[in-house]
């Protein structure tokens, strides 16, 4: 686990998004994406990410059992 793991996130908001100039069509777009990978922000890095689908698709091949 690395340091940026332990580190909190700081949510970015409406409001955020707003001040750096993003249209309500954009922020809508942007909350849609979001909506689309909620498990991202879990994920420390792509390499994790990579492995993480590698152990999935061992699951789904039933090399491993799942816990």
């Amino acid at each position: 686990m690395t340091a940026s793991s332990l580190t909190p996130r700081s949510e970015v908001t409406v409001a955020d998004l707003v001040e750096q100039g993003f249209t309500d069509d954009q922020i809508d777009a942007l909350k849609a994406l979001k909506a689309c990978y909620p498990f991202v922000e879990y994920v420390d890095s792509a390499t994790e990410w990579k492995r993480l689908q590698f152990l999935k698709w061992r699951v789904d091949q039933g090399d491993l059992q799942r816990v």
